[in-house]
């Protein structure tokens, strides 16, 4: 791409961006957008097919970025074996929530427009969808690991869903309200802490 297409491009999309993050997604002016990167419509069109599209690319790197991440966790701890599952379910050692944390850092005003901005577009699922993975995992690790949570009645599907959509907007208030990173670290651990103690009275780990 030249380098004049590369500026128009850059513009369009920090101008969106800035649009977005003021208004949300709903209420993003497309004039707006274009007057303020200033370009003319066509142009506007010769990147994008429509507001949403541009949105997309907007978040999009960010979200597959980190679902990659997550998923690559959870699939890293199915191959363990069962004893190893049993004694590592909440190892404090664990890097990957520090590392999921810095992800989101790095692309802190991507996890922002799908946080706070995202109403009426795809990613306004985002948070249920990683709930979704979570919850699958915690089936397979009770399954796995012959918990009899379940069977016991102290656990449920439903409870389960519950837990961890509680749990992810717990975590994702780290961007509702713009914590700094030193703050949300703090934040995290103790977060972790709670629904620690709380998933092993459930589960007996």
């Amino acid at each position: 791409m030249c380098e004049k297409k590369q500026s128009t491009l850059d513009r369009i999309m920090a101008e969106g961006k800035k649009e977005f993050l003021d208004k949300g997604f709903k209420d993003a002016s497309l004039r707006n957008i274009v007057k303020s990167a200033g370009v003319t419509t066509g142009a506007f069109y010769g990147y994008f097919s429509d507001k949403k599209a541009l949105f997309e690319a907007l978040v999009d790197p960010a979200v597959k970025g980190f679902k990659e991440q997550f998923i690559a966790v959870h699939k890293a701890f199915e191959q363990l074996p069962r004893d190893v599952k049993m004694r590592v379910a909440y190892d404090d050692s664990s890097p990957h929530q520090k590392e999921l944390i810095t992800y989101i850092y790095d692309h802190f005003d991507a996890f922002k427009l799908l946080i706070s901005c995202a109403e009426g577009t795809a990613y306004a699922d985002f948070i249920n969808s990683l709930v979704e993975t979570e919850v699958a995992a915690t089936l397979d690790f009770i399954r796995d690991t012959g918990c009899d949570a379940l069977i016991s009645g102290r656990a449920s599907p439903e409870m389960l869903h519950i837990l961890s959509s509680a749990y992810f907007a717990a975590v994702f208030e780290i961007v509702v309200h713009d914590m700094p990173k030193s703050a949300a670290d703090n934040y995290i651990e103790n977060i972790r802490i709670f629904f620690t103690a709380g998933w092993k009275s459930i589960l007996y780990l």
